[in-house]
């Protein structure tokens, strides 16, 4: 390879390979460090139900027949379950994260009517809350690219060092 071949590969074709391996490497990188540290730091997998009053439920299955819907007994909750609860029923919108074992997910799922001191509430999931997924070796291959990426970049500089030593050691002998 000619001085000026060399020239043209570490002067603008190493610099341009490596942004680009440092633009995927941070497409990849980023979304993968995020499905790692996610579960730390949101309570994503726990479901959001929302409580409807007695008044809205009955308005809402009105009439003389009754809904065909599962019916749990408050008691009949897990506890993570009944904690949400209480807390969608208090809550100004209804809705709470149920943060704990939900079992009866499936019912929520389709709607339930919850009977709750003499009341009955209907209760459903508003939100699964799921996780974000990425592949397993998306984070460590995102900052491979990175790193190989600014090796690219810091090519030239690197190049003309290597060459400016060239030339000391020649003059030297």
């Amino acid at each position: 390879m000619s001085a000026g071949a060399d020239s043209f590969v570490f002067q603008y074709l190493a610099p341009f390979v490596g942004v680009l391996l440092i633009a995927v490497g941070i497409a990849g990188a980023v979304p993968g460090g995020y499905a790692l540290v996610e579960p730390d730091l949101e309570n994503c997998g726990n479901p959001t139900i929302g409580v409807e009053s007695p008044a809205e439920t009955a308005e809402r299955f009105g009439g003389d027949e009754r809904p065909r819907l599962p019916r749990l007994a408050f008691a009949d909750l897990s506890t993570a379950e009944q904690e949400g609860f209480r807390a969608a029923i208090a809550d100004p919108v209804g809705e709470e994260q149920v943060v704990g074992s939900v079992p009866n997910a499936d019912a929520f799922r389709r709607g339930a009517i919850v009977s709750y001191e003499g009341e009955e509430y209907y209760v459903t999931i508003v939100a699964e809350n799921t996780c974000f997924a990425a592949a397993p070796l998306q984070f460590p291959l995102g900052v491979f690219a990175i790193a190989l990426g600014f090796l690219g970049v810091l090519a030239p500089p690197l190049y003309r060092r290597l060459v400016r030593l060239e030339q000391r050691a020649g003059r030297s002998e």
